[in-house]
């Protein structure tokens, strides 16, 4: 648990009792539950075809990674063999034609890569956003009145934890999310 974390705790906490101190009235009861988002991240159907997804491009991408490389070392080894027979000028003509090669597939490299990146970093806001959506819909029909993760609790009941209907809803509203 970072420091942030546990100062969002604190700061829930003192809020909640400066509320019932300061107000001059008796405690309130406040409903809390928890929910643990990254279990959900990780177990929620959605988030289970995003990352079959994620590791098939993946595995696409290294594969395509490897075969630039593989043509990048063949091309060098064909300039290399040939470097006694080329001319200087050439020579230099051919070294100049593989940098630009090499230049243009790190590029095209760092641009798929980023592209993938940001297919799943979209797909996960995508599915911490429906998180937030079932668990506002919970807690308003249950009558919550603060819903926090399970990574903000040092100690809790597990009576508060609502993660297993959070996944269900999950799975029933979005059960699989297709990567851009």
């Amino acid at each position: 648990m970072n420091i942030r974390n546990i100062k969002a705790v604190c700061f829930a906490v003192l809020l909640c009792l400066s509320m019932g101190i300061f107000s001059g009235q008796s405690y309130a009861q406040v409903s809390i539950a928890v929910v643990d988002v990254e279990r959900v991240l990780a177990e929620s159907d959605a988030a289970q075809s995003v990352q079959k997804q994620i590791d098939t491009k993946r595995k696409a991408f290294l594969a395509m990674v490897k075969k630039t490389e593989e043509k990048l070392r063949s091309d060098q080894k064909a300039i290399e063999a040939k470097r006694s027979e080329l001319s200087k000028e050439e020579l230099l003509k051919k070294a100049q034609n593989f940098d630009r090669k090499r230049i243009e597939a790190r590029s095209s490299i760092q641009s798929k890569k980023a592209k993938l990146d940001k297919s799943y970093s979209e797909a996960m806001n995508i599915l911490t956003k429906a998180i937030f959506e079932v668990c506002q819909k919970i807690a308003d029909e249950d009558k919550i009145d603060l819903v926090i993760t399970r990574q903000n609790i040092i100690v809790g009941s597990n009576s508060l934890d609502i993660t297993a209907k959070v996944m269900e809803r999950m799975n029933k509203t979005l059960p699989e999310l297709n990567l851009k």
